[in-house]
């Protein structure tokens, strides 16, 4: 690299080296501008505001004169709800009449920055004069003059809470609030909508005071939600509010009737608790009002009767919603022929001979069948009723020491069958107790057991 290059990189090094100092000899200054009050006092002889240059506000009483002290007259201020009556710029001094009762003033330079309300540490009488002497820059860096005031700092949450200072309701910017005020005891309190109220004592000394004050909520939100469908209307202590899902806004703390409406469901009440920064979630399970039709079941079922010491078996099928239809088979598969002699329960015969024959003493034929076709009813729940009727047949017959067989008639039947029970289902399984006649001559109790699914 020639010399010519090497002469020019340290060049601009050089040249970079100088900025950077320059900068940093500038910040610390600009760092420790400031304005600050070093002096307030109540000047007893001083007939101005009185006499000289009365100023009177806008409920003809006669301001107060507070005369500043500085040579800047590039300062601005900002008063208390009182307001500022009149300014005037004056050699070394700044005047501000001011209504009396005004508690406090900011002071404000584009350059030196903000002293945000500053209490004044006397009482603001009526035509009294008061010097306020101001130090502003780096001069006020240098006054270490204890003017018996101090910074205070309280930062509200919620941001938007109203902070109270000696009972008078103090700005906050940007949800702090920052005061000089007079060293000592002074009260505070804070206090926000569906908030508890916060208060206290605050004891300004050597040190500035910061601190953080949070509220605890007063309120409470509430969720509600629909099964098995959403859109339900809901009321809150029988106010409309919304349909469902519902999220409220804050809420009081305190016990709310809830009732929630959908048309085809029946409606619903409750009652809920709202608590302090909590949720509250409901889930209401909706009951139609339209009756669900019953799903058809099938019947199939094993069947057995006795009557007359004859037991008979069988089957039955059907089908059933609210209503239903089955048919019903039994027999003993025996079989026993209905033509020849008869005879009655004496054994004397009544067709195909005459007289009393001779009979295998025990020896008995017998023969059992019915086919019938009936009504099912659903009653309630798991009970269900039947009724049916058709064609049944019972045969007994002797047996003659010919080998011949005799139908006894007092003890046979035959036409018409009928029958009535109850059905009771439990899950998929069923069983059955039941009546069977044949022809009101022959008797039998059943009993069943199947599947209704």
């Amino acid at each position: 690299m020639s010399s010519g290059k090497v002469g020019k990189w340290y060049g601009m090094l050089a040249g970079l080296l100088l900025a950077c100092a320059g900068v940093m000899n500038v910040l610390p200054v600009r760092a420790q501008n400031s304005i600050r009050v070093t002096a307030f006092n109540r000047l007893e002889t001083d007939i101005t505001a009185r006499v000289t240059a009365s100023v009177r506000d806008q409920n003809g009483e006669v301001c107060a004169l507070i005369r500043i002290v500085t040579t800047d007259k590039n300062l601005m201020f900002e008063p208390d709800a009182l307001g500022i009556v009149k300014r005037e710029n004056k050699t070394g001094e700044v005047w501000l009449y001011v209504p009396r009762g005004a508690r406090r003033i900011s002071i404000m330079h584009n350059t030196y920055g903000v002293l945000r309300n500053y209490f004044y540490p006397d009482i603001i009488e009526e035509a009294t004069v008061y010097e306020m002497a101001l130090s502003v820059g780096a001069e006020a860096l240098g006054a270490e003059t204890d003017t018996g005031m101090q910074l205070l700092a309280i930062r509200p949450e919620p941001a938007t809470a109203d902070v109270y200072i000696d009972e008078e309701k103090m700005p906050t910017e940007n949800g702090l609030f920052t005061a000089t005020m007079k060293k000592g005891t002074h009260t505070y309190r804070v206090e926000a909508p569906m908030y508890a109220t916060e208060a206290g004592a605050i004891e300004l000394g050597d040190e500035q005071k910061a601190m953080s004050v949070s509220l605890k909520p007063q309120f409470g939100y509430l969720e509600v939600f629909s099964l098995p469908e959403q859109d339900a209307k809901v009321y809150i202590d029988s106010v409309e509010v919304g349909v469902t899902p519902y999220r409220s806004d804050r809420m009081p703390l305190r016990d709310y009737g809830i009732r929630v409406e959908k048309d085809l469901f029946f409606p619903i009440d409750s009652i809920v608790t709202i608590q302090s920064g909590e949720t509250a979630s409901l889930t209401f399970t909706l009951t139609s009002t339209v009756k669900p039709r019953t799903p058809r079941r099938m019947l199939i079922m094993a069947v057995a009767g006795y009557g007359s010491s004859q037991v008979s078996y069988g089957g039955t099928i059907g089908f059933v919603r609210e209503n239903g239809a089955y048919v019903s088979f039994r027999s003993d598969f025996g079989s026993v022929s209905d033509e020849g002699m008869e005879c009655d329960d004496t054994g004397t015969l009544t067709a195909g001979g005459e007289g009393k024959p001779y009979y295998k003493d025990g020896i008995e034929h017998k023969s059992r069948l019915s086919v019938t076709v009936g009504y099912l009813r659903h009653l309630w729940k798991p009970f269900y009723f039947y009724v049916g009727a058709g064609y049944g047949s019972r045969i007994l017959a002797w047996e003659t020491v010919d080998n011949e067989v005799v139908k006894n008639t007092d003890r046979s039947a035959e036409g018409v069958a009928g029958e009535l029970g109850f059905i009771v289902r439990a899950g998929k399984f069923a069983i059955s107790a039941g009546y069977h006649t044949v022809n009101f001559q022959h008797h039998e109790v059943s009993g069943g057991i199947g599947f209704m699914f």
